[in-house]
This record gives C-alpha cells, sequence and structure tokens, in this order.
C-alpha cells in the first residue's frame, strides 16, 4: 500500500481490520494511546517483555511476553473512579475481561470533563489518571510478586496446605513453574483465578491527596500482606468451590477479601 501517512495508518488499519482481525491493543498502540504509561512500565525490570501489540516477541523464544491488557486490567483494579471504595462493585471484570478492562481504560472520562471531543476528552482524561496513580504502580506488581511467591508459606501458616491441590502442581519440592512477572522459580504455581481476588483486595489501601490528587498507600500493603496475608489465603482456601476458575469470578469472594483488609486499615 502506498499514500499512507501517520495521520491516517490508524483508520486505515481498522478499515482493513476484517479477514484477520487485528485487535484492540495492537489499535490503540497504533494510535499511540500506551504512550503515557510506557515511561511509567520501564521502572519494572520486565518491562522488556510487555507486549503491546499482536505477535510482538511471538519470535524470539527466550521471551516469555506479558500482555499489556494484563498489566492494564491490574492497574485500573486499584483505580478508586472505575472502582470506588464505597461501592458493592468489585473488579471482577479486571480477571473475566482483559479486552473490556482495556476498553474501561482507553475510553475513561472523569464525569465533570465537557470536553465536546470524546476522543481528545478521553486521552487527556486517560493520562490524567495513569499519571495520578504513577507512586503505587511499581508497587502493585511488586505485591502480586509477593502474594505469588509466598502464597504457599501464608497457607501454611493458617494451617493450609496448598500443596495438596492438583492446579498447585506440587511435585516433590521441584521447580514447577516461575512468578508471572518476575520469573522467580517456583515449587508450586498458583492460579492468577487466586492471585486476583487477593490482590484487588489491597486497593482498600489507595488513598488520594487532596491537595495534588496523587495517588497514596495508607500503609504499606507489603507490610499488610506480611501481617494477615495468611488469613486472606484462608478465606481462599476455605471456599466450598476451590477451582480457581470460579473463585476468580465470587464478586461475594472478592468483597469479604477487601473488607478484611479494609478492616485492617481501619484498626491500624
Amino acid at each position: 500500500m502506498t499514500g499512507i501517512n501517520s495521520d491516517n495508518v490508524v483508520e486505515f488499519a481498522e478499515a482493513r481490520n476484517t479477514s484477520v482481525q487485528v485487535d484492540v491493543k495492537s489499535i490503540a498502540e497504533l494510535n499511540k494511546s500506551f504512550e503515557i504509561i510506557k515511561p511509567i512500565l520501564e521502572q519494572l525490570t520486565f518491562n522488556k517483555r510487555i507486549q503491546y501489540k499482536m505477535n510482538e516477541h511471538s519470535n524470539d523464544g527466550t521471551i516469555t511476553p506479558i500482555d499489556i491488557r494484563e498489566m492494564i486490567a491490574i492497574l485500573i483494579m486499584f483505580n478508586v473512579d472505575i472502582y470506588p471504595h464505597k461501592t458493592d462493585t468489585q473488579p471482577v471484570q479486571s480477571y473475566s475481561g482483559k479486552e473490556s478492562s482495556l476498553r474501561k481504560f482507553l475510553n475513561f472520562s472523569y464525569k465533570e470533563n465537557n470536553s465536546q471531543n470524546k476522543e481528545d476528552r478521553n486521552k487527556k482524561d486517560r493520562e490524567d489518571m495513569i499519571l495520578k496513580m504513577k507512586p503505587i504502580v511499581p508497587d502493585i506488581y511488586n505485591l502480586y510478586k509477593k502474594i505469588e511467591t509466598t502464597f504457599n508459606q501464608k497457607g501454611l501458616d493458617a494451617k493450609k496446605t496448598y500443596k495438596t491441590r492438583k492446579y498447585s502442581r506440587y511435585d516433590d519440592n521441584k521447580m514447577v513453574a516461575k512468578s508471572f512477572y518476575y520469573q522467580e522459580e517456583l515449587t508450586y504455581f498458583v492460579p492468577k483465578g487466586i492471585i486476583y481476588p487477593i490482590l484487588g483486595s489491597f486497593r482498600a489501601l489507595v488513598s488520594v491527596d487532596d491537595n495534588d490528587k496523587m495517588y497514596k498507600w495508607k500503609i504499606d500493603p507489603i507490610k499488610v500482606w506480611e501481617d494477615i496475608g495468611y488469613s486472606l489465603v484462608k478465606t481462599v482456601l476455605d471456599e466450598k468451590d476451590q477451582h480457581p476458575e470460579i473463585l476468580a469470578k465470587n464478586s461475594n469472594l472478592w468483597k469479604s477479601l477487601f473488607n478484611d483488609v479494609y478492616i485492617y486499615m481501619l484498626e491500624n
């Protein structure tokens, strides 16, 4: 194709998005919708593995790609405009609908923003949202790692034996998995369906500064995990239906875990 300039490449890609479908994240990357978040994610040691468009890194056998949709689904889980504390709405969709979470990010806007141009409004508000969340972003993925790599121990602290569950893949203390983001060797596997509801509960610790509106933690989330992680793990492992896929979509479980962290925060 000739005569295509940078101003209309996105429209062209969308128009040609027929027989072999170009996914939403690839269109968003062409539209430079991720430019605001890239410098923030570059702080993370695994940033080179992030996949912003279809097939990125797919030809490199040394890289395990991380879909940008996964990164964003986790980030918006902690956004208090999308998931306010004072509602019963739980960010279950962050697990069950990565594409929907990406669309929430791309279409984000503040109610008070009355800009006539919807695209400009979304871009401005999306960038503002990410910049406000910047101080807590690295902590979120470090918390994910902490939950994933110490889950088994917290289960033992709660007198729960996690390794007996088939999905733990435990095999006589052999390495059976690597942590999702940081690729640390694990002797057991913790499904995302278990990690997400626990991780999401820590949004109870998110606060917004009254002056500059920047995000911050009311209490260090790692400290909270160290203090009550055993209780959160027990809540999950005590569920009657143990299948991770079902646990991840159980809004009552998400709410119960959130309440546990929220109560801890109020008492400390």
